[in-house]
């Protein structure tokens, strides 16, 4: 092998571990979190007293270690049905090998573990039961109908709770946009089951989709998002015009994710809808300023 196709070859290895590390999930809590500092827990502070502040870097940053460590695991214990879901995608992500994405995840533990232990002990308590639950999310609860969905949801939570409670900060506003987020997450969770069924029934694992049928999640998504306009509705005072408008896009694009579930025939009506939701997503991250 020549110099130049190394170098090919380990730029693919990189861009495959990327992809195990769903990358693009781990930069939304990033820059979530980043903002959240900056705008909504420390309003009063400048940026330069809130960007010098040693704890919020490792903080936010052994939330990111942490879920990099997650999204390895979920990756190593989802291998055989990603296999089927995801043929191309796995194979890609399958040119670093289980046991070096292995070592990368406790590598991204322990880094994250010692972040949080340089904040505090109380910090290594905290984001060592996160990590926990991200182990225990993928070998046990995951595979559980609608237990996995609602862990799922917490889990992608607490990272905000985490940098909340080192910033001392707290309001009902903050809580109500968090349950937007939260029910967007669930909804999520259900829609992958649709997307996944395929994998998930052939290596016998248990779902919602498995377990009550794609009609009846389809109606779940239905109502949840018809769920969704009723504390917006009532808690839209709390908000600014700029979040409320972030909220009132998070709410139309929810509605139509789902309608395009409702109507999907195949699966590329079903990446359509899980398309929205990262824009749902997206559309929250941006939001947060505005709190």
């Amino acid at each position: 092998m020549t110099a130049l196709n190394r170098r090919r070859y380990s730029l693919l290895k990189f861009l495959a571990l990327l992809s195990q590390i769903r990358w693009y999930n781990v930069l939304l809590l990033l820059i979530g979190q980043y903002l959240a500092a900056l705008f909504v827990f420390e309003p009063s502070n400048s940026w330069q007293s809130t960007l010098s502040d040693t704890g919020t870097h490792l903080t936010i940053w052994s939330s990111a270690f942490l879920l990099v460590f997650g999204f390895l695991i979920n990756s190593f214990y989802d291998l055989e049905t990603d296999t089927i879901n995801r043929p191309k995608q796995t194979a890609f992500e399958r040119l670093v090998s289980q046991s070096t994405s292995l070592r990368i995840a406790v590598l991204a533990l322990i880094v994250g573990l010692l972040m949080a232990y340089t904040v505090s002990w109380r910090g290594l308590l905290f984001y060592g039961f996160y990590a926990f639950l991200l182990w225990f999310y993928s070998h046990k609860v995951r595979n559980i109908p609608l237990v996995g969905h609602f862990s799922a949801a917490i889990i992608g939570l607490l990272p905000f709770f985490g940098i909340s409670v080192y910033h001392q900060y707290l309001s009902l506003h903050t809580l109500a946009f968090g349950g937007l987020i939260g029910l967007a997450l669930f909804s999520r969770e259900l829609l992958k089951d649709l997307l996944m069924v395929k994998g998930d029934t052939v290596m016998g694992k248990s779902t919602a989709a498995s377990e009550f049928g794609g009609d009846q999640v389809r109606l779940a998504l239905i109502i949840s998002s018809g769920i969704a306009w009723i504390p917006a509705f009532f808690t839209q005072q709390w908000f600014g015009f700029y979040a409320q408008l972030g909220m009132l896009l998070m709410l139309v694009l929810l509605s139509v994710a789902n309608t395009l579930t409702l109507g999907a025939k195949s699966l590329r009506g079903l990446r359509w809808a899980h398309l929205c939701y990262k824009v749902v997503l997206v559309i929250g991250i941006l939001t947060i300023p505005f709190l």
